[in-house]
């Protein structure tokens, strides 16, 4: 009995589209590629210019060596390369790419229109590529190099092109993907366009550290430190921020092997490891990491974006790496900064407690409990906890109702947490995470424009360009949560305004971490955004453990909190409120 075959051999154009998918993830992953090609054609000049963030136009020019039209014909066609020739070449590897699938993939679902001139030419040959068929093949005028234009990604494949995030998303990631490549070659001018407007540019004067500077800004330069050491045919350079100059994550950690922009946990481990002990809990330290190493030791092709390498003798690197940043961090002109390590990105809260400062009325004892069910309130999704769920969670969680008894306060353990007594048993309290919830409340309670206080000094905050256009995009919600920011340079933002019960000190940082929320969802709403600010401001403005309260102020935090509609819990969900009953304590003392 003949049965027809179920395997067979798909048609050019679906295994071309395949192939895509393993190079083309995204408008980013065509900037890479485009760009490394640039790279490899000892580029000094490359232009990036992006619309709707990649997704219906990217044109990358560079001034590099060209192609003749016979190999421009040829670099659209699949596993065609001019960067190896044979097998044995892949243990010496000395280019970005080699593969011989870049042009071709991104060919296979976009429209692609390539430029090319060599300097021994007149004229430039420019090939016309839509959904991988070649359209037309001409000469034309132009200068020097190769001009490679995508538009319309995805226009063939639009389940992947639904995949894809905002354009304002996209963006970002290419933000990110140039700003890496640029330190990895600080020799070559960088310039990125986005709806017509320059959002980054380098000199290109082979100078890494004015290549951070223009990227980074001014303000972070002081903080960084270099990086030079040599062991066993490694070399490490490059430079690693001192423990004041922290960021939210690592975005922010560039690695270098061997002229490639590489993601390697091994080396960011090494990196942590070298910082333990010298940052807080969240803050990673600026770092452009190079890595020098023989190139038969390292294996480039074990992706396909070739994002990631395979090292022969991992902990050696790892030790070489590790030893670098110790050896930076140990020089004494770091030790200073190393003894009293500051928060990620702001300046250190000021040890006196501000719940009850003087000149605040707002923060005295309030014995009436506030109405805070306005709407759009973040704090109503518990409502519909009743009594009798009390002790489902943990039987010494306080309940999730009011508490009706008056708290006698008893005294403070560890300068963390309060003692109070209670008609119906013994109360101990996360001073935190219960001011957190009285300033997340009290904020909250405005369901549109939270109130600001006018800044009598204005602080002035450096970003890259990215967070630049983010916050202006978001000028609207900042304003709404209480935060005036006014562009005042190319990279520059003046702070004039910020939420009335934030304390000055704390006033960047929250900006900041929201700021964070923004580059890490998708597509952030408006209520996300502000339930994001308020967390982070209430936590940022409450008073910390290790803070010493007398006996006032702990009674007026627990009027505060008793007039909160979520006593229990911090905006985070952390307990706030723990009650030992009479029972409770009867079983703790086997008395029962």
């Amino acid at each position: 009995m003949n049965h027809s075959p179920r395997v067979h051999i798909l048609d050019e154009n679906t295994a071309n589209k395949i192939a895509a998918g393993e190079v083309v993830e995204r408008p980013a992953s065509i900037v890479k590629e485009l760009v490394e090609n640039s790279l490899d054609a000892a580029s000094r000049n490359i232009e990036i210019e992006i619309a709707a963030g990649g997704i219906e136009y990217i044109r990358v020019t560079d001034d590099g060596f060209g192609m003749s039209r016979q190999d421009a014909e040829l670099a659209v066609l699949r596993h065609a390369t001019s960067k190896i020739s044979s097998a044995e070449d892949l243990q010496d590897i000395q280019s970005l790419g080699f593969r011989g699938e870049a042009l071709p993939s991104i060919a296979a679902v976009a429209e692609l229109s390539l430029t090319t001139r060599r300097p021994e030419q007149n004229f430039a040959t420019c090939l016309k590529i839509n959904g991988g068929v070649v359209m037309d093949i001409f000469e034309t005028g132009a200068g020097l190099g190769t001009t490679v234009t995508v538009s319309n990604l995805f226009f063939n494949t639009p389940a992947r092109r639904k995949f894809l995030k905002t354009p304002q998303g996209e963006s970002s990631h290419i933000h990110d993907i140039v700003a890496k490549l640029a330190l990895s070659h600080p020799a070559v001018s960088f310039k990125l366009v986005h709806n017509q407007k320059l959002v980054l540019a380098t000199p290109g004067n082979e100078q890494l550290i004015d290549t951070l500077t223009a990227l980074y800004g001014q303000k972070a330069t002081p903080d960084l430190l270099p990086l030079n050491y040599t062991v066993d045919g490694i070399s490490i350079t490059g430079y690693v921020s001192k423990p004041t100059l922290l960021k939210s994550s690592r975005q922010w950690q560039t690695f270098i092997v061997n002229g490639r922009v590489v993601n390697s946990r091994m080396i960011s481990k090494a990196l942590d490891n070298a910082y333990h002990s010298l940052l807080p809990k969240s803050g990673y330290p600026l770092s452009v990491v190079f890595v020098s190493i023989p190139a038969d030791i390292v294996d480039v092709n074990v992706h396909p974006q070739k994002s990631e390498v395979k090292f022969s003798d991992e902990q050696k690197i790892f030790r070489a790496v590790y030893k670098s940043i110790i050896a930076v961090l140990e020089e004494p002109q770091s030790l200073d900064q190393i003894a009293t390590p500051a928060p990620v990105l702001w300046p250190q809260k000021p040890q006196q407690p501000t719940l009850w400062n003087e000149r605040t009325p707002s923060f005295e004892p309030k014995f009436e409990p506030k109405p805070l069910q306005t709407p759009g309130s973040f704090i109503s999704a518990m409502e519909s906890v009743q009594k009798d769920d009390v002790f489902r969670m943990d039987p010494r969680i306080a309940s999730p109702s009011k508490p009706t008894v008056s708290l006698h306060p008893l005294g403070q353990i560890a300068a963390c947490y309060i003692v109070a007594q209670g008609a119906d048993g013994l109360y101990l309290i996360d001073q935190h995470a219960a001011h957190e919830r009285i300033l997340y409340d009290r904020f909250s309670h405005h369901s549109k424009e939270i109130p600001s206080q006018q800044l009598l000094i204005p602080l002035y905050l450096e970003f890259d360009q990215q967070e630049i256009d983010l916050i202006l995009q978001y000028q609207e919600p900042f304003r709404d949560l209480g935060f005036i920011l006014d562009p005042v340079g190319p990279l520059t933002l003046r702070l004039l305004e910020i939420p009335a019960d934030l304390p000055t000190a704390e006033a960047e940082a929250v900006v900041r971490e929201t700021l964070t929320f923004i580059q890490n969802t998708t597509q952030p709403t408006a209520q996300g955004l502000r339930h994001a600010c308020l967390q982070t401001a209430s936590c940022r403005a409450a008073i910390k453990a290790g803070e010493t309260l007398n006996m006032r102020q702990i009674q007026a935090l627990m009027e505060e909190l008793c007039a909160a509609n979520l006593p229990y819990t911090c905006p985070h969900g952390r307990p706030a409120v723990i009650r030992f009953t009479e029972n409770d304590l009867a079983k703790l003392f086997k008395r029962t």
